[in-house]
């Protein structure tokens, strides 16, 4: 087998070719991430001789610089492999001085393909990468919401601090309508209540309407704000509520369109409780790249995927458990996780129930109870989607 490993960077990679005896072709090819260093690699293994159908090609699967470079190749006709990063650097380090070169890494990628049994990683069909693209957008945008939540909390104590106790959520549609018109007691306090009246009324679809008015000028006039209005704090207010409107509405856009990927595995993972149609499309896109219905541990993997699995802890002082790993997915990590508050809780499923009052009863903290939830969930997925069997609920002795 003719081997080229490459070493993945951000601007200049590193190759090095292996015949099928396994000696040096060429070693410490550096070539730029763009075209001319495309055609620089090419050319020098034009010039050994070797044909690209003949080549097996390795690279690890980090970051995204290796995705240009894997499309270029595999159109040329050279079979493209990702290597598992811990793979190599297992290897590396098996080494004194566990090195770590760009000329090492190729020509120990280029000699790793040669083993029968490499584990190598599997790579994102065009569709799973879309999805997974999209619902890691949304986790990032999520985390903004929660960011310009807590500031706008900050904001409302100091120029309504009894505002809260007003709305069931301050974030939702009613609220942020009347904040992103009157973001101050003072101002409230002053405006027509049946100018009022009518804004809530819309916003609230009816819900909402002159007792809300009534009560919300009541408040404001006799409210520990500050006296005067701050218009540093109402522009901040206003941008704060305009973004917060941004947002939502992107991310409602983006449940739109990952709600049309595998349709049919969404709704198998929409029986087991939970989960849900929000963290469906974000738990098929973190596990479909690696999920094998044959293997005996699918479960486990996903757990250990999600980084839920318990870090050991054994020094000289004292051994055991400690924290969950936390080695994963950030994003499956957090859809396992909020999924598997609400199985226990909100969805009060038996079986789910039953795993967290047990680790309760032992006296072990919410957030632990809840990643042995987790955990049970994962055994779960991998059950209904390799069954392809909707959940079924059931207790546990």
């Amino acid at each position: 087998m003719t081997t080229l490993g490459i070493d993945i960077a951000k601007y200049k990679h590193n190759a090095s070719l292996l015949d099928d005896n396994g000696q040096v072709v060429f070693n410490n090819l550096k070539f730029s991430n763009d075209d001319a260093g495309l055609a620089k690699l090419l050319t020098r293994i034009e010039a050994s001789g070797q044909k690209p159908a003949e080549i097996t090609v390795g690279m690890e699967a980090t970051g995204h610089y290796w995705i240009l470079l894997f499309q270029h190749l595999s159109q040329q006709g050279f079979d493209v492999q990702l290597i598992n990063p811990l793979v190599t650097r297992a290897r590396r380090n098996i080494g004194i001085r566990g090195s770590k070169t760009d000329g090492l890494d190729s020509m120990l990628i280029a000699r790793l393909l040669r083993e029968t049994g490499l584990k190598k990683s599997a790579l994102p069909e065009t569709e799973v990468s879309e999805l997974r693209t999209l619902t890691r957008l949304r986790y990032e945008l999520m985390q903004e919401t929660v960011a310009q939540k807590l500031k706008l909390t900050s904001l409302l104590d100091v120029v309504f601090p009894e505002y809260k106790d007003h709305f069931a959520d301050i974030f939702g549609n009613a609220s942020r309508e009347l904040l992103e018109h009157f973001p101050t007691a003072d101002q409230l306090a002053r405006v027509d209540i049946r100018r009022l009246t009518s804004l809530l009324s819309k916003a609230s679809r009816g819900r909402m309407g002159r007792e809300k008015a009534e009560s919300l000028k009541r408040a404001a006039k006799q409210s520990f704000a500050c006296n005067q209005t701050n218009r540093n704090l109402v522009l901040q207010i206003r941008m704060i509520v305009e973004r917060l409107n941004l947002t939502l509405s992107q991310i409602k856009e983006l449940d739109r369109e990952t709600a049309g990927y595998f349709p049919e595995l969404q709704r198998l993972l929409n029986t087991i409780p939970g989960i849900g149609k929000v963290w469906a499309p974000t738990i098929l896109a973190e596990i479909l790249p690696v999920f094998n219905p044959h293997r005996s541990n699918g479960g486990s993997a996903f757990v250990a995927m999600a980084g839920i699995d318990p870090r050991s802890n054994d020094t000289g002082e004292k051994t055991g458990k400690a924290r969950m790993s936390k080695r994963g997915s950030k994003y499956l990590r957090t859809a396992l996780m909020q999924a598997a508050v609400a199985a226990a809780s909100v969805s009060k499923d038996p079986m789910f129930r039953a795993v967290y009052e047990k680790q309760r009863a032992k006296n072990k903290p919410h957030i632990v109870a809840v990643s042995h939830v987790a955990n049970k969930l994962c055994q779960v997925i991998f059950a209904v989607l390799k069954n392809e069997k909707t959940y079924e609920p059931h207790t546990i002795k």
